[in-house]
């Protein structure tokens, strides 16, 4: 009995992480950034690593990697945001930490999906 103590712990510590990276941030619309690029009333921001980002830099878009989100996040601009990034983890990431520092989240993308693709499924 004393062994599944610690045990339980560390699964509901190891969950929390498990939780924040995979499950699915609700409200958040997915989008594509190129129909936003031309729109000054939302924020493109791009949270992918810089070392991705700058091989293929998205026009117009504010570039904070997730990784700096602690230390920087009050340079993201005040207006609603479309978050770009490239894969769902780091995007479910984005979402929970800009929400909790209370950031408005309307909409994602990933650079790894081809928008027209994405809109011809549904």
């Amino acid at each position: 009995m004393s062994i599944g103590i610690p045990i339980a712990l560390l699964l509901l510590a190891g969950s929390n992480s498990f939780y924040k990276r995979y499950v699915t941030a609700k409200g958040v619309e997915h989008g594509c950034a190129d129909e936003l690029k031309g729109n000054s009333d939302i924020l493109l921001l791009d949270v992918r690593a810089y070392n991705i980002s700058y091989k293929d830099p998205i026009e117009g878009a504010f570039e904070l990697p997730i990784a700096y989100f602690i230390r920087s996040y009050e340079e993201i601009p005040d207006r609603p945001i479309h978050i770009v990034a490239s894969d769902e983890m780091e995007k479910n990431m984005a979402v929970r930490l800009l929400r909790k520092k209370g950031k408005n989240i309307i909409s994602y993308s990933l650079t790894e999906e081809d928008c027209g693709e994405r809109t011809l499924a549904y």
